[in-house]
């Protein structure tokens, strides 16, 4: 009875190991098919996404729609090169086992037959059915985003006309001497893939009578169709806190007496200059703004309870100071010592005195910068450098508003008490959001001037007007460079960009390879 049991165990054993030398069970073909449906998935994705790298997609949704898309298809093609990977050594490994002896062939089918009976997947498998139905959901979805995408190619009716030159990739420049005031704007739109429509926008406004009231401002902005980007500018400095007002206010008074029937459209620029407005652009995003989709679903106005906590409502706010699509601002302008401020109210005492020179002020607003050493039970911190050298001591949950009323006055007085100190920084960061100032010493090209020197401020006037009028004759079409060098060189001031090997030689090379260099770098 025995050997007739052990027989039928053996018989059994033995046509199943047979089996599957000759045959194996139906696994193949449901394998093969799972992976020409996830081959599939993958071209529908790569297809809708060739497809809409040829229309602007300036909306944020769309863009985190196409940015879903895009890790989707990332994913589905990693997943299907290891089951192609997978089903190769397979294959290899059935070639060898067929080379293989005949006693060999019964060991390895008899392991296998051992392994499959403790697991009910299989192990050889990559990818399992749900995978390739999440991926197939995806790709379906595309023929829906593509609707989206031309649909927003239709004629738009722009409140702004602004906006419909600069998508269609014109470049707006103006720029007049009048008065003894120079006014300067130009404005560039550059397109990505992943980011959308991002604008750079510069403003200088000199005055050759009273050149403490010059100021520059710079902003970046992410840029829809239904942009107002003198309203955000505008929205941007009623933020500022109330050490900027002034220059809030010039700001805005400029902006809205500019006259925008003598703009200047340019279509096209020299390549060399397209390229290297391109290369700025694309350094300066990604390191403003690593993520430019942050803030795009949760971003609300700054609240204005009193109950939350004073500790943590002043960090959090700083991203929400400005409108989502703002990258980043930058505005600079001239600041008067306490004492030259009092004096310049006594007219008398203005007259008979020496003037002292005005402070330049630096600002530099990133909202959506991240800083990764802020310990978890701090919100934010702030810090000073004077003349390269970082301060010991920490303002832990700091706020923009402290940084105006107790850091700024404190850099005043002490450039203003050391005669050899010539640059006090502070640095804010959050969680979420930098802000760095910069304070320095001008030079006499900036002196504030006082009543009894007007023919020699005359003078002083003609020869700076005759300057720019013969620059003026001597420019083409192309986009200013001067200012933007000089932006160049102040940026390499500040401590967040000394702190960056990789920043700070970025903006070095900008100056040394800009289009019509004429500064020589220390």
């Amino acid at each position: 009875m025995a050997e007739m049991i052990a027989s039928a165990v053996v018989g059994e054993t033995v046509g199943r190991i047979s089996t599957i030398l000759i045959d194996k069970p139906d696994t193949k073909p449901s394998k093969r098919d799972e992976l020409e449906r996830l081959e599939m998935a993958h071209i529908k994705l790569e297809a809708a996404l060739h497809m809409s790298k040829r229309w602007q997609i300036t909306q944020v949704p769309m863009l985190r729609w196409r940015s879903k898309l895009k890790r989707a298809a990332q994913e589905c093609d990693d997943t299907l090169r290891r089951c192609k990977q997978r089903a190769l050594e397979l294959e290899e490994e059935e070639i060898r086992r067929q080379r293989s002896s005949f006693p060999r062939r019964i060991t390895h089918a008899a392991k296998s037959l051992i392994m499959s009976s403790f697991s009910s997947s299989n192990n050889t498998s990559c990818v399992t059915v749900d995978d390739v139905r999440r991926f197939e959901r995806f790709a379906d979805g595309t023929g829906e985003f593509l609707k989206f995408v031309e649909f927003g190619r239709r004629p738009y009716t722009f409140f702004n006309p602004l906006i419909g030159d600069l998508l269609a990739g014109k470049i707006l420049r103006y720029r007049a001497l009048q008065g003894g005031k120079f006014h300067y704007l130009f404005i560039r739109a550059t397109s990505f893939e992943e980011r959308g429509v991002e604008t750079m926008v510069w403003f200088v406004y000199q005055d050759f009578k009273e050149p403490a009231k010059s100021l520059n401002l710079g902003l970046m902005m992410r840029l829809s169709e239904s942009s107002d980007i003198f309203g955000i500018i505008i929205k941007c400095m009623q933020s500022a806190t109330p050490h900027f007002t002034v220059a809030a206010q010039g700001v805005r008074r400029e902006l809205i007496g500019l006259p925008t029937q003598d703009f200047c459209w340019l279509t096209n620029s020299p390549f060399r200059e397209n390229e290297y407005w391109v290369h700025v652009h694309i350094t300066l995003t990604q390191w403003l703004r690593p993520d430019p989709l942050c803030c795009s679903y949760r971003h609300q106005a700054p609240s204005s309870s009193t109950n939350s906590s004073a500790s943590i409502a002043p960090s959090t706010r700083l991203a929400c100071m400005y409108p989502e699509e703002v990258i980043v601002v930058y505005l600079q302008y001239h600041i008067l010592p306490p004492d030259q401020l009092r004096s310049r109210q006594n007219f008398s005492a203005t007259r008979d005195s020496g003037s002292a020179d005005p402070l330049k002020l630096g600002v530099l607003f990133i909202p959506h910068d991240s800083t990764e050493d802020i310990e978890a039970a701090s919100e934010s911190y702030a810090f000073e450098v004077i003349d390269g050298k970082e301060q010991e001591t920490l303002h832990i949950n700091a706020s923009l508003q402290d940084v105006d009323e107790k850091l700024l006055p404190k850099a005043v007085d002490h450039l203003c008490q050391d005669s050899e100190s010539k640059i006090y920084q502070m640095c804010l960061r959050s969680k979420h959001g930098t802000a760095h100032l910069c304070v320095e010493k001008t030079t006499q090209a900036a002196r504030v001037p006082s009543t009894g020197k007007n023919r020699t401020l005359k003078s002083a006037s003609r020869v700076q007007n005759k300057r720019i009028e013969k620059k003026k004759k001597r420019e083409d079409h192309g986009s200013n460079m001067d200012g933007w060098l000089d932006v160049s060189k102040d940026l390499l001031k500040y401590w967040v960009v000394c702190a960056s090997d990789k920043l700070h030689g970025s903006i070095k090379s900008w100056i040394v390879n800009s289009p019509k260099c004429t500064y020589s770098l220390p």
